[in-house]
């Protein structure tokens, strides 16, 4: 691990060293890894399509034991990220349909004006001519589409402060993180009392929004078309008291049901607005640094919606359907995904696994799933390092054919994202709306000499990228370190994959209107 350090900044992300630990070893698709003291349990590594299919598909391994004791005083006991069984199957067909495309189509002028709001602050970001990190605005535009998805409240987070997203920051900046090197790192001891504060803040400010929905349920029984997920959810709810033949004058939410929903509520904003965020972050850089697609980009928009920027909302409004035109730009998420996935997969070990004709014994061991690994491996992904949109898009000469379960940026089985439909959806309609009239500028330079760093842009011989050189001249690694439990920043969150400092920048507007 020295080694690899040597290479790479201390607060580098776990899967970005895994790729280099299995490039520098010549490893193949598994290994067995001990960190010991630093971890509790010895590690496997997977780094190979099938393996991987074998761990979520197949045998559906579960979530990780180790995971909840980092986050479950944000998102609650009950989240279906670590419920097992029947209990986890309830709850997510109970929040399915809220997450349906058809039912997210119906949402997209709530969509587009949250993503006005930040165009609006991206524009006065430009006018100032401020460097100021970029992540952390996303965060806070993605925990707005949240509160509209989930519960059909206006957070307006983006403009002010808003009960339940300070707590939920507070909780954050008292989080350690899952992926530090130092073993002291979780020891504070107020670290307990503030985490039950918070989360009692927390969960009742959700138990009023839950309990005024349900008071709100018998005026409206229309069919889920543009509820919100919970609103999907009370019906469903509501309708299983009524199989279950419970009296109307009973009927009600009971204790189970609400610290279910409550618990839902949190994951869906916790995970929904961090690793959207990043993607958008990292899809920004990528585009800056490479004007062709950039410019292919701007010009589908232009085919699609017309080169009347300021009518662009609402075109979109009127005609939801225009997003799913944007091909190229889907296959630039696509590939961002692949350069910089934001999470990696962690579960329990449990029986055994076959690779390469040979069992192998996994019980008791964190197995990793890192997808970051396969998506830098040229037997599956032909010029890895590069970026390059046009190997998704079917005639082009760059077009390729993906090996069977290689590429899964939202995991593949039972367990995958539930909200990977409104990411996607979101990702398009902020671009759409600000990639034409913004250009977008990295300067790390500017950013650590505003901080005092005594040698600005000096980390790794100038490099900061990973890998060497291959998102020189960015500085913007992969950040999980011992110092984001420190900030309050709500973008520096704990086990998804961040650009380092949220990624500081400066918007240009462009001569475009």
């Amino acid at each position: 691990m020295t080694e690899i350090y040597a290479y790479a900044p201390t607060d580098t992300h776990a899967h970005g060293i895994f790729t280099m630990m299995q490039r520098k070893y010549k490893l193949k698709g598994m290994w067995f890894l001990d960190c010991w003291p630093a971890t509790r349990q010895r590690q496997l590594v997977i780094a190979d399509p099938d393996l991987s299919a074998q761990i979520t598909q197949i045998n559906n391994l579960p979530k990780s034991q180790v995971m909840p004791d980092f986050v479950r005083h944000i998102t609650g006991d009950q989240s279906m990220v670590f419920t097992e069984g029947a209990r986890w199957k309830k709850s997510r067909s109970m929040f399915n349909p809220g997450f349906s495309l058809p039912h997210l189509m119906t949402l997209v002028p709530i969509l587009v004006d949250e993503a006005l709001v930040y165009r609006q602050i991206v524009g006065e970001h430009a006018d100032s001519g401020e460097v100021r990190p970029i992540e952390e605005a996303l965060a806070y535009l993605m925990i707005d589409v949240m509160g509209h998805v989930v519960l059909d409240v206006s957070l307006n987070s983006q403009t002010e402060k808003n009960e339940f997203v300070e707590a939920f920051r507070k909780q954050i900046s008292w989080t350690s993180t899952t992926v530090s090197t130092n073993p002291f790192v979780g020891l504070n001891p107020l670290r307990p009392f503030m985490h039950r504060y918070y989360a009692r803040k927390m969960d009742a400010h959700a138990e009023k929004v839950i309990d005024k929905r349900f008071a709100n349920s018998a005026q409206n029984s229309s069919k889920s078309r543009g509820k919100p997920a919970i609103d999907i959810a009370l019906d469903e709810y509501v309708q299983q008291q009524k199989e279950e033949n419970v009296a109307r004058s009973e009927q009600g939410i009971n204790r189970v049901f609400k610290t279910d929903a409550i618990d839902q509520m949190k994951i869906f904003i916790f995970a929904g607005h961090d690793t959207t965020s990043s993607t958008m972050a990292y899809t920004y850089l990528l585009l800056s640094q490479h004007p062709k697609e950039l410019a292919k980009a701007r010009a589908e928009l232009d085919s699609f919606i017309g080169t009347d920027l300021s009518q662009t909302a609402d075109l979109i409004k009127e005609n939801p359907k225009l997003i799913n035109n944007l091909q190229f730009i889907s296959n630039v998420l696509k590939e961002t995904l692949r350069l910089f996935p934001p999470v990696m997969t962690v579960r329990e070990g449990k029986g055994t696994i076959i690779y390469e004709s040979v069992t192998y014994d996994i019980h008791g061991y964190m197995v990793l799933l890192s997808s970051h690994t396969v998506y830098r491996d040229a037997e599956y992904f032909p010029s890895p390092d590069e970026f390059i949109p046009d190997r998704w898009m079917p005639g082009s000469d760059y077009f390729q054919d993906n090996p069977k379960h290689a590429y899964r940026p939202f995991e593949k089985g039972a367990r995958d994202c539930i909200g990977q439909q409104l990411a996607m959806l979101e990702m398009k309609i902020i671009i759409a709306l600000a990639l034409r009239e913004f250009d977008f500028e990295e300067d790390y330079e500017t950013w650590d000499s505003k901080l005092g760093r005594k040698s600005p842009g000096s980390v790794l011989g100038g490099r900061r990228g990973m890998f060497g050189t291959i998102i020189a001249p960015s500085a913007a690694y992969w950040m999980s370190s011992d110092r984001i439990f420190r900030s309050t920043s709500l973008s520096q969150v704990i086990a998804s994959a961040k650009p380092v400092d949220g990624l500081p920048r400066k918007f240009i507007r462009r001569n475009c209107i």
